[in-house]
């Protein structure tokens, strides 16, 4: 049961509701939904990320295109503003600027120009509210097909410390509160690193700009709630777990108080229409193509990776197959396979892009894949992170389907990639092979090597409708193993893991 705290026009305290990065979870939201129309805040925010990553979301994008039910319940609740997000920006502009239309709220964000309002002012209880916007300016990064080339990402920082100014000074603001899609490179109160100082999380920056009242984050997915130097702190966590609820005294400035709440939703709801659709059969496997274990699924050759390369390279024609798994626990497709199943394990809207890759590149990237993973103390493998937690590490990992290879943990970060060979023939540095490989990969986000290198060809259709129109041709699904890797705690040493 919720408890909510109630304002008076005594003691001046303002009530305020944030979301972020809901994913579009319509079935969470609703219950949001419900919990905000009994708080009745005097500001209401979303902080970016609002309708891409969903099931759902992909159902009314591709096959019932039209209004979002987000954007109905949204237009109901009363957002007094959004703010954009990196995601809102994985649609062509013109369906973004069709989705602000169909919204009856604003959306801010400070730092890409001309695009959008900087701010919105309202005033409540006789003071001036500004809600300035800013979004990460690292958006560009991850824009697969470009939609954002006309678009300029400020440095988050600079501009929201102008418009900090600006809205105190000619708006002669009140309070201000900087919402923020982005979030941390150090934990705000401990301090603890955990993310790279890149540009792309600036929170700690924005933290110090003077006449910042209240800073909002987001991006990360973390659940934060916090009250630093008197300034509330707040990132409510992803996919609509909890909210936040900010209580705060424009008299005494040392009476705020934050809270996340959460909701009790649990397994994913759909729409009657979605989940009729989601429910049907595509084809079938007579093998288990489950995977389990988020350390354990990433060390050895496994059915359902021999498949998603099996699948790439028909596709395309590469000699190479470059595969990611979600990161998640379990997946892959048991027996009767569904349109869920297909989406539980790829729902992201990319194509299939070959590019034309060196050896060098290739053994580059298997380095960056290997520095995933540590020796602990009692020699075995786990994930760096776990065994170094001080220490930066990445959290990507690829599987190579047409390579053998050898991942050697004991050897020092950047030495790991042991015997790389191709059709029985060890890769040299010069040798230039055709890779396949999601387009978001080919970005080079999060494998640098990838970037401004050739794209040979690429997928008309995204990876979700290919694998459908694959499964049903080939059902029952054959299992054809493309290389063989292993990873070794040391040279000579049998698989050890934690």
């Amino acid at each position: 049961m919720l408890r909510y705290l109630k304002t008076t026009g005594d003691c001046m305290e303002l009530s305020i509701c944030v979301t972020s990065d809901l994913h579009g979870r319509l079935d969470r939201f609703e219950e949001i939904a419900q919990h905000i129309n009994q708080i009745k805040p005097d500001i209401l925010i979303d902080n970016g990320d609002f309708l891409q990553g969903s099931l759902t979301t992909y159902y009314y994008d591709y096959v019932k295109p039209g209004p979002h039910p987000m954007i109905a319940a949204a237009n109901s609740l009363g957002y007094d503003a959004a703010v954009f997000g990196n995601h809102e920006f994985n649609y062509p502009l013109a369906e973004v600027e069709s989705m602000r239309k169909q919204c009856k709220f604003p959306w801010i964000a400070c730092n890409i120009g001309p695009f959008a309002k900087p701010y919105i002012l309202k005033e409540v209880k006789g003071k001036k509210i500004a809600v300035i916007g800013v979004v990460t300016q690292a958006t560009p990064r991850w824009d697969e097909h470009q939609y954002t080339n006309n678009l300029t990402f400020s440095d988050a920082y600079t501009t929201a410390a102008f418009w900090v100014q600006h809205v105190k000074k000619a708006e002669n603001a009140d309070l201000i509160i900087l919402s923020y899609h982005g979030g941390f490179t150090k934990h705000p109160e401990t301090g603890v690193p955990f993310a790279e100082e890149d540009g792309e999380n600036e929170g700690n920056r924005l933290l110090d700009i003077p006449g910042v009242d209240i800073l909002i984050t987001g991006h990360q997915h973390l659940e934060i709630c916090s009250i630093i130097n008197g300034i509330p702190i707040i990132q409510p966590g992803a996919n609509g777990s909890c909210f936040s609820h900010i209580t705060y005294n424009l008299v005494k400035k040392n009476a705020h108080t934050v809270k996340l709440n959460y909701v009790t939703s649990s397994s994913e709801r759909y729409p009657d229409e979605v989940k009729e659709w989601l429910t049907g059969k595509i084809g079938y496997t007579d093998k288990d193509f489950r995977y389990t274990g988020l350390l354990s699924s990433r060390l050895k050759n496994h059915p359902f990776v021999d498949f998603m390369h099996d699948f790439q390279l028909e596709a395309t024609g590469a000699q190479l197959s470059v595969v990611e798994l979600l990161y998640h626990e379990q997946g892959g497709f048991t027996q009767d396979i569904t349109v869920m199943d297909i989406l539980k394990n790829f729902s992201r809207p990319n194509t299939l892009k070959v590019l034309k890759l060196t050896g060098a590149a290739i053994k580059e990237a298997l380095e960056q894949c290997a520095a995933v993973f540590a020796v602990d103390a009692a020699g075995t493998i786990d994930f760096a992170l776990n065994v170094h937690p001080d220490i930066l590490a990445p959290y990507v990992y690829d599987f190579w389907g047409g390579l053998d290879y050898k991942l050697v943990i004991s050897e020092p970060v950047g030495n790991r990639v042991k015997n790389i060979m191709y059709k029985g023939r060890p890769i040299t540095s010069e040798m230039t092979f055709r890779v396949a490989m999601n387009s978001y990969r080919a970005t080079g986000a999060d494998f640098p090597m990838f970037q401004n290198n050739p794209v040979l060809s690429e997928t008309k259709d995204i990876i979700p409708e290919l694998l459908m129109r694959y499964i049903k041709e080939h059902s029952p699904l054959p299992h054809r193993q493309h290389g063989h890797f292993q990873v070794m705690a040391m040279t000579n040493a049998g698989l050890s893991i934690k």
